[in-house]
């Protein structure tokens, strides 16, 4: 008998980061091509299952994320503590490299005057990438005369669903509602069949915008979160895995190729990070840094752009490989994981905040005794 998912997420060791960086660097070769060739966009790229290459690692962090921040939630059912978390594994990585790109990066590649750039306030920059207010947010001068003028933080407008979705899921938890999993169920199909109906041509439909990218988003993070909340049920196998890309195969250009695409997407997730071999295991520790290569990258490529412009996208790419790996590891080594060390320290400084600031009306309200 194969292994459940529950088995599986119970190890102590597993091989998901492989997923994380196999996705994150199908977004960069992407994106070199959009940096280096005027007029390229994903649609101009190969489609199957609806998307091409990039929209697919897109899909495949939210069907992860729904995955392990439900089992998060599922093992230690802490409103707040999951908020910290999530906050101090997105945010530092961003607030840190928007102020590399204003502070290093805009000062040597701006056409202003140094006193000019920096009177155009760079930091503002800063504050509208950090907070994700404006991702498309350039410096000024900068990039300017690129195939993507001005903008290095592009990739980061799918944070924006990832937090929501983290804030949507906690709060159907602390309501109970994630609890009850056939109500979780009947969610997902409803949302399965909105994009059956309307978006059922996967990218076609990009034009569409937010409505577009939120279904297909909600669906692949709700495919995830039912995966862990029906975890007990699911084996693991990768025959298991032939029968279901053997079914999908023939819906690869149908009308249900983008939803086809994603329930494969999601067994294989499951396949190569619980029955990988050697290689998905060296990948693994690789995806650790995979965040910060996803911050990094496109920021990182477009000044190689800049620096050779006669570079084709694939040169851009195996040049941008190792130095976004390695931003990601730096970023990991001292923002990520000491970040992630100090989040019940810090959940409990809130706690304890907030706790004061409760009791401090009721006692103001208590009579001062007479001497």
């Amino acid at each position: 008998m194969p292994a459940t998912l529950a088995d599986c997420l119970g190890r102590e060791k597993n091989d998901l980061a492989a997923v994380r960086l196999l996705a994150a660097t199908a977004v960069l070769y992407a994106h070199a091509w959009i940096i280096t060739t005027p007029g390229t966009k994903t649609a101009s790229f190969f489609h199957i299952f609806g998307f091409s290459p990039d929209f697919h690692g897109v899909h495949a962090f939210f069907i992860l994320s729904g995955m392990l921040l439900t089992r998060s939630l599922m093992l230690r059912p802490d409103a707040l503590r999951f908020i910290v978390a999530r906050l101090v594994r997105y945010v530092p990585p961003i607030v840190v490299a928007a102020l590399f790109a204003a502070i290093v990066v805009g000062p040597l590649v701006t056409t202003l005057p140094l006193q000019d750039y920096l009177g155009a306030r760079p930091l503002r920059f800063v504050l509208a990438v950090s907070t994700l207010y404006d991702v498309n947010a350039t410096l000024p001068g900068a990039f300017m005369q690129g195939a993507e003028p001005g903008i290095l933080f592009v990739p980061l407008w799918t944070v924006h669903y990832e937090l929501v979705f983290s804030l949507v899921l906690v709060i159907a938890w602390a309501l109970g509602l994630m609890r009850r999993r056939r109500l979780a169920l009947a969610a997902l199909a409803l949302t399965m069949a909105v994009n059956l109906a309307w978006f059922w041509n996967g990218e076609s439909y990009a034009y569409l915008g937010s409505p577009h990218h939120l279904v297909r988003f909600t669906t692949a993070f709700g495919i995830g979160a039912l995966l862990a909340l029906y975890a007990e049920r699911v084996p693991v196998s990768s025959r298991i895995l032939l029968v279901i890309a053997a079914l999908a195969a023939p819906l690869a250009y149908s009308h249900v190729a983008a939803l086809a695409g994603m329930i494969l997407m999601a067994y294989a997730i499951l396949c190569v990070g619980f029955l990988g071999g050697r290689l998905t295991a060296a990948l693994a520790r690789l995806g650790t840094w995979s965040y910060g290569f996803y911050v990094w990258g496109y920021m990182i490529e477009q000044t190689l752009a800049y620096a050779a412009p006669g570079w084709s996208a694939p040169q851009v790419f195996l040049a941008a490989f190792p130095l976004a790996l390695s931003a990601g590891a730096l970023s990991w080594i001292y923002l990520e994981r000491p970040g992630g060390a100090r989040v019940d320290a810090l959940t409990a400084a809130i706690r304890r905040r907030l706790s004061i600031l409760r009791q401090g009306p009721r006692e103001a309200s208590v009579p001062l005794g007479r001497d």
